[in-house]
């Protein structure tokens, strides 16, 4: 049975760059040389629900969805 995915998106119109979900995880985001952070790993396993809930929650624009 294959591992349960998540389909990670940053909706650009509302991410103001703070940079938390890269500060979190940046095997996950990244923000370098732009305005808004973007996705590196859009289908990330399972094994990385802690940094995906933890990036969400602390989004101050909630542009993070999973």
């Amino acid at each position: 049975m294959a591992e349960p995915k998540f389909h990670l998106k940053i909706d650009p119109e509302i991410c103001q760059g703070t940079g938390y979900c890269v500060r979190i995880s940046n095997e996950l985001f990244s923000i370098e040389g732009r305005e808004a952070a973007e996705v590196l790993i859009p289908h990330p396993s399972q094994s990385y629900e802690a940094e995906i809930l933890e990036a969400s929650t602390l989004c101050p624009t909630r542009a993070i969805t999973y």
